[in-house]
Order: structure tokens, then C-alpha cells, then sequence
């Protein structure tokens, strides 16, 4: 019997090399592929117990995200944690940390971008939130849902964050100013005064 078992293991662990090598390895380009970490929770049982969960994301695995960077490099930390306010309700506390390269709209160099979030978001139901029954001075909300995506809430939570416009500060980028397009002629013609003066 410990011969067939111990067969059944090596079998077992060929099967998840083919599974592995098949899914998530790229054999042309001899790359290794990010897989995303599915973290899915019931967020009003996570609220009500009072749970936390802790866990960080590689940012190649966050395809929304990418595309609002200059490259996919390092990691974003993140802290959830359930809980209820003053009123009862539950909410979710969610904080984030990391280094995102942006693209500096001046120079179109890549910026370091700290981000540091912190917000409280109270759960709603469907009804609710149909009812727009939510006072002004409530916090931000989501639908509550038994199987949240912790990722994708982290995600959204990011993109909302973001700069409009990121930019250095003019002493340390790599150039100058860059002249939108409608103010090419004008730059053209200010430098034309300007060697006209310098002859003069």
C-alpha cells in the first residue's frame, strides 16, 4: 500500500509541473508569468467578526493598473480590516503602501510615485443602495457582497487615487518644461524677440 501511495505522490507532483508549465510558464520566451492572487472574502462576515487580512500584490498581476504606469516594477503592500462604526454598520478599513513609476507629464521621465492610502469604506446592501438613502456625510460606500475581491478593491481603490497630471518638481527633471502643441508658435515667436534683442 506505502508503494501505490507513495506513486500516487510522484504522479500528483508530475501533474502539477505539466499544470504549472502549461499555465503559467512561457516556453518560447523562456519568461515566467504572474499569476493573480485570487483573495476572495464575505465582506459582511469579514466586517461583523472583526477580521483583518494582510497581503501584498505584484503590480504585473494588476492589468488595470499597468496601464496608467511608466513600468510594472515592485510590489503594493495592503491592510484590510472589518469593523463597525459609530452607528453599527459594518465597513472595511483599507490602507496601502508602495512605489509606483508614474510618467512625469513635464519631462516624460518616470517619477516616483510614494502612494500612501488610507480610506474607510461603509457596506451597503443592494436596497440600500438603490434607496440612496446614504447621508452626505457618510463615508464612501460599497455594495456589500459575499465574495469580494480583495484585489480588485485594492486596484479600484489605487486608480481613484491617482494624480490627474504627475509631475517632478521643475528642479529635478531631466528638462525643461514640454510646450503643449497650441503653444509651439508662440514659444517660436518669444525666442525670435529674444535673438532680436540679444543682436540689438
Amino acid at each position: 500500500m506505502r508503494g501505490r501511495f507513495k506513486a500516487r505522490g510522484i504522479l500528483l507532483s508530475l501533474c502539477q509541473i505539466w499544470f504549472f508549465s502549461q499555465n503559467y510558464f512561457d516556453r518560447t520566451m523562456q519568461k515566467y508569468y504572474h499569476a493573480r492572487p485570487m483573495t476572495v472574502i464575505d465582506s459582511l462576515e469579514f466586517a461583523q467578526t472583526g477580521q483583518s487580512l494582510r497581503g501584498d500584490l505584484s503590480i504585473p498581476g494588476l492589468t488595470r493598473l499597468r496601464d496608467s504606469l511608466a513600468d510594472v516594477l515592485g510590489k503594493i503592500e495592503f491592510l484590510v480590516k472589518g469593523g463597525l462604526d459609530g452607528r453599527r454598520r459594518p465597513t472595511l478599513s483599507l490602507e496601502v503602501g508602495g512605489v509606483l513609476h508614474l510618467q512625469c507629464q513635464r519631462c516624460l521621465g518616470v517619477l516616483a510615485y510614494p502612494l500612501r492610502l488610507s480610506n474607510k469604506l461603509l457596506l451597503v446592501s443592494a436596497s440600500g443602495a438603490a434607496a440612496e438613502d446614504l447621508e452626505a456625510e457618510d463615508a464612501e460606500w460599497i455594495e456589500a457582497s459575499t465574495t469580494l475581491d480583495v484585489t480588485e478593491l485594492v486596484e479600484d481603490e489605487i486608480l481613484l487615487s491617482l494624480p490627474y497630471a504627475p509631475r517632478h518638481t521643475e528642479e529635478s527633471c531631466r528638462r525643461g518644461p514640454v510646450a503643449a502643441p497650441g503653444n509651439a508658435k508662440v514659444l517660436a515667436f518669444s525666442k525670435l524677440a529674444a535673438l532680436k534683442r540679444n543682436s540689438n
